[in-house]
């Protein structure tokens, strides 16, 4: 499917600065070249195109894509060449999806059988809802394979497990944060927490939804 047209260049040729590009690759074989050459053909003007070269499971940082996301601003647009620029997978392009839900921007993508602009706060929260869609479907399949997993190391004798991230006492602050309408993101940037090893870490966006996401799901069940 041919790229969508650009609707960010006036008459006069002139750039909206409320757009934002961001290119990914995710081996050292691959170059940003045509994502690159794409962002600048849709009106992005170079000065806000993000890039990186980021190799590795899906769950490390992308120090690009945080900038990004922390110049983003309601009305804003995120661009990218296809869909699966945005992550590494499922639940990643649908972390990054929900950031922009949480901001209020919109995303563009160039090309592709979902190429189009699509906005949170109109008819894209329809697109927005399928890509929420498949995460859950890939959470489940990863919850029923890690199930099996433990299955088997019962059976094996072999027992263990780690703590939760998200204890108790940070789920009531969390929970608080929500009722005054704060949003995932602000919530989760507020909670740390020490690993094993005493290193201090951030809550992940992600883990927040699924607290939040298994505490309505049992508060629904009691009712």
């Amino acid at each position: 499917m041919a790229p969508t047209k650009n609707p960010a260049k006036t008459a006069r040729g002139q750039i909206d600065h409320g757009r934002f590009g961001y290119a990914r690759v995710s081996t050292r074989g691959q170059t940003l070249d045509v994502q690159l050459s794409a962002l600048e053909a849709a009106g992005v003007a170079s000065a806000n195109v993000f890039a990186e070269k980021k190799s590795g499971k899906a769950g490390s940082a992308r120090p690009q894509w945080e900038d990004v996301r922390s110049r983003l601003r309601p009305g804003d647009t995120l661009v990218v060449s296809k869909l699966d620029r945005m992550g590494r997978d499922m639940r990643e392009i649908m972390e990054t999806a929900w950031s922009l839900q949480d901001l209020g921007a919109k995303l563009e993508i160039l090309s592709g059988p979902l190429a189009g602009i699509y906005d949170p706060r109109g008819m894209g929260k329809i697109f927005f809802a399928t890509l929420a869609g498949f995460a859950e479907m890939e959470r489940e399949m990863m919850i029923e394979r890690t199930n099996d997993g433990l299955a088997q190391a019962a059976a094996e004798g072999r027992h263990g497990g780690r703590r939760p991230v998200i204890s108790k006492d940070m789920m009531r602050i969390a929970l608080g944060r929500r009722a005054d309408g704060e949003s995932v993101t602000s919530i989760a940037n507020g909670l740390t927490y020490r690993t094993a090893d005493g290193e201090e870490r951030t809550v992940s966006r992600r883990a927040l939804y699924n607290a939040f996401k298994a505490y309505d799901a049992e508060r629904v069940a009691s009712a």
